[in-house]
Order: structure tokens, then C-alpha cells, then sequence
């Protein structure tokens, strides 16, 4: 009788363990879908930004004053706009 009851609570303990790592998985690979979602969505928005950057430098808006505006150094405004 013992020896049932402890290869129960083993075959418990593995189905346990073995939904607890399906469920994890489950959650990483969503997680890393969503992650690469954000990461398109935060490139594309760069990438309007930027532009709005190289127009606004061409219209005579200093770096300097982009940079008070974005929040982003001179120096960085500088590569943006080259």
C-alpha cells in the first residue's frame, strides 16, 4: 500500500512539475513575442522621429535647440541629421 501511494504522489509530483514548465514556456514565448512587437513598434517610431529630426535641422533648427527639445544630446542630433 505504501509503495502506491508514494509512486502516486510521484506521478503527482511529475505531472505537477511537468504542467508548471509547460505553463512557464507558455508565458516566456508570449513574452518574447511581445518583446519583438514593442521592438518593431519602438524602431518604426525611431525612425519617424528621426526624420522629423533631419527636417526640422533643415529648415535652420539648430542641434542645440533640438536637443532641448528631444532630450537628446547635440551630439546625437548631429549623427541623426548626417
Amino acid at each position: 500500500m505504501d509503495e502506491l501511494l508514494d509512486e502516486s504522489l510521484k506521478n503527482i509530483e511529475q505531472q505537477t512539475r511537468s504542467r508548471e514548465i509547460e505553463n512557464n514556456e507558455h508565458a516566456l514565448f508570449e513574452a518574447i513575442d511581445e518583446i519583438d512587437m514593442a521592438k518593431t513598434l519602438v524602431k518604426e517610431f525611431t525612425d519617424i522621429r528621426n526624420k522629423a529630426i533631419k527636417n526640422l535641422y533643415n529648415v535652420g533648427i539648430s542641434a542645440k535647440r533640438l536637443s532641448e527639445v528631444t532630450g537628446l544630446s547635440t551630439v546625437y542630433i548631429h549623427r541623426v541629421v548626417k
